[in-house]
């Protein structure tokens, strides 16, 4: 069975930042060059700060970060590529615009900077005309990241209180992140897959913002009317996220993590090599929590007795056998290390 997908949210996100506006902070021991990007930009509207050494400049970033950095690639005391790779490190300034500053740059100098996450690079001397359309659209886009960055912080504060209208459910998308991750850890995920799947495994029961309390929690067997509403949360949940570009690559999970490999599951039935890994693992993950957990219709079941409910699930085809088996070895080992099982 297919549902239609009905726009739920206004694209509040598409926000449009002044573009003239700005703190810009420039990264050179020459005070010269300094003093010209202060007087190109500052008419312009912007604010510059500047540092004469790599180690201020760090400073500023980490403790204020700027819209925008000018990164000279030959500092006195480290490299322009070592200020890059810390900004690049820290979450906090990985998407903060760094133009490269330089007058002998070659080649393998400019491909090194973008490999390593340069944003621009502007050779000196430069011009007006040439400096201030880059800075605008930079700093625009800036802008732009923090708006997304702002609502994804929203949607997960969100995301948890949807988890704490039942008390059984408190916690349960935190955990099911944490399960999924130390499945695809065992499976040899790469980190960035790892990244965006536990992002999605936070949101993935974003849409039953809509499903009212009283099915939520509803003691007894769902009807089939409260069932069709209860199937809705995954096509809800990716109309929530949809607007967001940052969120594109966690839509998969939010949106397929009921699906089955023999193509019995929802919304869309997909079935088999259709079903991404991540969404598979995270959908093991999240069956194990709720068996593993006290529901308004039954308390929690001993981990021994949730993983024969995910054989079963296997034997028939529903679910996918490595990530269970990777489950399975995750926990056996802690209980080695002098964990417990649930």
């Amino acid at each position: 069975m297919r549902y239609n997908r009905t726009p739920l949210i206004d694209r509040a996100f598409r926000l449009s930042p002044d573009s003239s506006s700005g703190r810009i902070l420039v990264i050179d021991d020459e005070p010269q060059v300094r003093q010209l990007l202060r007087k190109l930009l500052e008419p312009a509207g912007y604010r510059v700060e500047e540092a004469g050494s790599a180690e201020n400049g760090l400073h500023t970033i980490t403790t204020d970060p700027p819209d925008l950095v000018f990164l000279d690639l030959n500092l006195p005391d480290r490299s322009g590529h070592e200020v890059l790779e810390a900004v690049r490190a820290d979450p906090a300034t990985r998407l903060l615009p760094v133009v490269m500053l330089t007058g002998l740059a070659t080649t393998n100098e400019k491909i090194r900077a973008y490999k390593e996450g340069a944003t621009d690079f502007l050779a000196k001397p430069f011009s007006p005309g040439e400096l201030l359309p880059r800075v605008r659209s930079l700093v625009m886009l800036k802008h732009f990241a923090d708006e997304h960055e702002h609502a994804e912080r929203v949607i997960l504060t969100l995301a948890r209180t949807i988890d704490a209208r039942d008390p059984s459910t408190a916690g349960h998308s935190g955990r099911v992140a944490e399960y999924a991750d130390r499945i695809a850890e065992r499976m040899n995920l790469d980190a960035g897959e790892r990244l965006e799947m536990r992002r999605g495994a936070l949101f993935h029961d974003l849409g039953k913002i809509v499903i009212p309390d009283a099915i939520l929690r509803k003691p007894g067997p769902l009807t089939p009317e409260e069932r069709v509403v209860i199937e809705q949360h995954p096509v809800v949940g990716h109309d929530l996220l949809a607007p967001m570009r940052t969120m594109r690559k966690t839509l998969p999970v939010v949106y397929h993590h009921h699906e089955r490999l023999d193509g019995s599951g929802y919304p869309d039935g997909l079935s088999g090599s259709q079903i991404p890994i991540t969404v598979r693992i995270v959908t093991v993950a999240d069956i194990f929590d709720a068996l593993t957990t006290d529901r308004a219709y039954r308390v929690a079941l001993r981990s021994e007795t949730a993983f024969e409910i995910l054989d079963t699930g296997v034997a028939k085809g529903w679910w996918d056998r490595d990530a269970v088996e990777e489950l399975r070895g995750f926990f056996a080992a802690a209980v080695a290390a002098g964990g417990s099982s649930r």
